[in-house]
């Protein structure tokens, strides 16, 4: 899998409606605040206007937005008696820990289908048809185009990255950082792995890992572990040696020392947090209960008082 297809998969990427039914003159639909949506002109005229920018930005019918939670940001018609037709959807993406894509995705970008493939105009003649037509299934097709655009438009933004730019993104743009980048998502990768995939030295892999994305490729591993973790208990996972050994910290003891460094917490207590329950102890051979493994005992004895523990922010 791809790099960008796999951060769109591990972030449980979709789209849904954005409801917008109000017919009030002048026209103007808000770009909802820390939230990623994306906003389709397909007859008609209008401007973008923030408080971000300090000049109109024009768009055209056949041009299309993704806001990243642009504060007080909106879209509005050109002539106060005319409301154009602009198809609009919410970008939902589960990020608890965030994700290096999310932190990269600038405030605004846009995209017109001149500078497009033919693919990006076929999803807005869809998008067209299928708002006119009251048959079965068109909530399912407007969502699947909606999310069709995202990705034409972020592949596209890629495309045009210049070469002073040092984001996510731009490895994406890089075909060597790339590969590390759909490496580095799997957790058993090291630094040392990257490299010899390259048939780069350690040293080189680090420096343009640097130069073009902004970060050592150990923290993007580190995170990316993290997150693994974190999606497992989640999931209810409780062996911790197993939630070790699939994030690819290896033992409980790394993945307790990664918690506590880059959270705050346990695991054990990010676990409760999340189910607000105990987290259930294991038995050991001779049937007895074995103490949290990942808690000190202060920290135990807060968890009998109190099973469910505020999760503090990152």
């Amino acid at each position: 899998m791809d790099p960008l297809s796999a951060a769109l998969d591990e972030l449980k990427f979709r789209c849904v409606a954005f409801v917008d039914r109000d017919p009030r003159l002048p026209w103007r639909r808000v770009f909802p605040a820390d939230v990623v949506s994306i906003h389709a002109v397909v007859e008609g005229h209008g401007f973008i206007e923030t408080d971000e920018l300090l000049s109109r930005h024009f768009l055209e019918e056949g041009e299309v937005v993704i806001s990243n939670g642009v504060r007080r940001g909106a879209l509005r018609a050109m002539d106060e008696g005319t409301v154009p037709d602009v198809i609009s959807a919410q970008i939902e993406l589960q990020a608890p820990l965030g994700h290096p894509m999310l932190a990269a995705l600038p405030p605004l970008i846009r995209a017109s289908s001149s500078s497009m493939p033919s693919s990006f105009d076929r999803c807005l003649h869809t998008l067209r048809e299928e708002l006119g037509a009251a048959t079965l299934g068109r909530e399912t097709i407007f969502r699947q185009m909606c999310a069709s655009l995202f990705v034409l438009v972020l592949r596209r933004y890629v495309d045009r990255l210049g070469w002073t730019h040092a984001d996510w993104f731009r490895m994406l743009a890089d075909p060597l950082l790339r590969e590390h980048l759909a490496a580095a998502s799997k957790p058993e990768t090291t630094v040392a792995a990257l490299a010899a995939a390259a048939g780069r030295s350690r040293q080189r892999t680090c420096a343009r890992f640097t130069r073009l994305g902004g970060t050592r490729p150990s923290l993007l591993l580190r995170a990316a572990r993290l997150r693994r973790a974190v999606e497992l208990l989640n999931a209810g996972e409780t062996d911790l040696s197993r939630v070790a050994r699939e994030s690819g910290f290896g033992s409980r003891q790394a993945l307790c020392r990664a918690f506590r460094r880059e959270l705050g917490i346990t695991p054990a207590a990010h676990w409760r947090s999340t189910h607000q329950r105990p987290f259930p102890r294991r038995k050991s051979r001779d049937g007895r209960e074995e103490k949290d493994p990942s808690s000190t005992p202060g920290e135990r004895l807060a968890a009998d008082l109190s099973p469910a523990i505020p999760r503090p922010r990152p």
